[in-house]
């Protein structure tokens, strides 16, 4: 076990997020012993850190991401201005020394980073200049890539610090296969795959439950640009087939591209309401990007839904690009059903798959193999203790 005496990210542990819940569900107890939470953006406290650690959090995120700024710049040009690399760089040393004075002179530092962008690389990087740091990496969104033009590229000067950061750490963990492929390819970094976990839940016998007349799919989470296009190019394909879509998430109201036919809104469940709600659907969907503009969370990122869906004894309806890691992984596994366009004849054809009992049954039980032997939360925690158990004392 190797203990840490900083954690820092871009986003806070919290339970609001995706990532704040992969990191107790799989972490666990070793989270109690980390001495500082340290965040470098924004996001950190919008989206707060849990109770139970709330008194280590450390704020060393920018002027430029200050209420204050924002309101006197206003949101986008304050945060635009944030993001330029040189203020970037610049609020990273502040960031570093900061840190640095919360430890004794001369010690060595043990640390878990979670880059999401550049600013926790750059921060980690100017504390290297203080003192002696050993570090996890655990990549859970990389923000900084962007496909341009059909090849992946990197803001200039960038890829140089971000490969630097994976090859002095101790250890790599990455969010997917595709981001562990990706990092070998580019950068020659041997990684583990760690993502969130969910461990077995519902009713798994669906064999002799009737479909509902019409069929009833479920969406449970946010609504944002990463699921948006996939959700509407469901809705439209609603229409003649008997089927409805009902939307659970946060959001006041859904956006214009959701009024239509068959899909109905039924606003925000609190956690402990989502598993036997669940239950009244026929399908659950798990719907992700095909916009150019999201190929980088499309293409690399495996959201925490994903693990709790599969838990859950609920056949899933994936609908996104073959590219996307969420949409191969489970391909392989065939462990849901999937649309892989966002044309209206595929989805209507995946609707009908619904009503395939055997596939559903294979598709299941193909689902309760994964999370007993891959997602749950043992064999996930399992993953990240024998990696750290793999590191020289």
């Amino acid at each position: 076990m190797m203990n840490f005496d900083f954690y820092l990210s871009e986003m806070s542990i919290s339970d609001l997020h995706g990532g704040g819940l992969t990191l107790q569900r799989v972490v666990g107890d070793d989270l109690m012993h980390i001495r500082y939470f340290a965040h470098v953006k924004r996001f950190a406290y919008d989206l707060p850190t849990t109770e139970k650690f709330a008194g280590r959090a450390i704020d060393l995120t920018s002027v430029w991401e200050s209420d204050m700024a924002r309101n006197l710049l206003g949101r986008t040009f304050a945060a635009s201005l944030g993001n330029k690399l040189f203020i970037v760089k610049n609020a990273a040393k502040n960031a570093a020394r900061l840190l640095n004075s919360k430890f004794e002179k001369g010690k060595a530092l043990t640390g878990l980073v979670c880059p999401q962008g550049a600013a926790s690389i750059y921060t980690l990087e100017a504390l290297k200049s203080y003192r002696r740091v050993r570090y996890i990496s655990w990549v859970m969104d990389d923000h900084i890539v962007q496909y341009v033009n059909g090849k992946w590229d990197f803001p200039k000067g960038v890829e140089q610090v971000l490969k630097k950061h994976l090859q002095e750490a101790d250890h790599v963990f990455v969010i997917s296969p595709a981001m562990q492929d990706f990092y070998k390819n580019r950068f020659g970094i041997e990684s583990t795959v760690l993502f969130s976990s969910a461990d077995l839940t519902g009713q798994w016998n669906r064999q002799d439950l009737e479909i509902n007349v019409p069929l009833k799919i479920g969406y449970f989470g946010a609504v944002a640009a990463w699921q948006l296009d996939a959700l509407q190019a469901v809705a439209k394909s609603l229409n003649g087939t008997n089927t409805q879509l009902h939307i659970y998430s946060a959001i006041e109201k859904l956006p214009d591209e959701l009024s239509v036919d068959g899909v109905y809104f039924k606003g925000r469940l609190n956690p402990g309401e989502v598993l036997s709600v669940m239950q009244n659907y026929d399908a659950i969907l798990l719907p992700i990007s095909f916009r150019g503009e999201m190929r980088s969370l499309s293409t690399f990122n495996i959201a925490t839904k994903m693990s709790e869906y599969l838990a859950s004894g609920v056949p899933i309806l994936a609908v996104g690009p073959a590219y996307a890691a969420m949409i191969q992984y489970l391909k392989i596994k065939n462990a849901a059903i999937l649309v892989e366009s966002g044309n209206e004849t595929d989805i209507e054809n995946a609707f009908k798959s619904i009503y395939d009992k055997a596939k559903i049954s294979e598709i299941l039980g193909n689902a309760k193999n994964l999370v007993l032997n891959e997602t749950g939360t043992l064999p996930m925690r399992k993953r990240w203790e024998d990696a750290l158990n793999r590191l020289p004392s």
